[in-house]
């Protein structure tokens, strides 16, 4: 599988159970996915994590990561200064088809928005 130009050997990849794991004993936050980062960024030239920083009406936002099942959502609602993302981890599941492709929309649709808005901030700006 190809995800970002990235070749991935799904047995290089945590397992879902094992990735939890991981989190559950090393703090619960972002800060406990920087090993996981490093080993994924190494093995795979990509860290195959990336943040959903809007809400999806049930979070503030999720990270999401490859792990051998699939793609993992790990939600939060708590962003601590020096844990970054408080994990939420018996909500984590792997997304299906429809929650992609809800996610894709609600993100284009908050990216249209902000970059409409923005464009016409420094419109006003330049007076135009």
């Amino acid at each position: 599988m190809i995800i970002n130009g990235a070749t991935i050997d799904k047995s290089n990849l945590y397992s879902k159970e094992d990735l939890l794991m991981l989190l559950r004993e090393n703090g619960e936050s972002d800060r406990a996915l920087s090993p996981i980062r490093e080993q994924y960024l190494d093995t795979f030239g990509n860290e195959l994590i990336w943040r959903y920083p809007i809400s999806d009406g049930m979070n503030a936002g999720v990270e999401i990561i490859v792990v051998k099942e699939g793609f993992l959502s790990l939600p939060y609602n708590i962003i601590d200064k020096e844990e970054y993302e408080i994990f939420e981890l018996d909500r984590a599941c792997l997304f299906d088809e429809d929650a992609l492709e809800i996610f894709i929309s609600d993100w284009k649709s908050f990216s249209d928005d902000l970059l409409g808005a923005l464009t016409d901030m420094l419109c006003i700006i330049q007076g135009k």
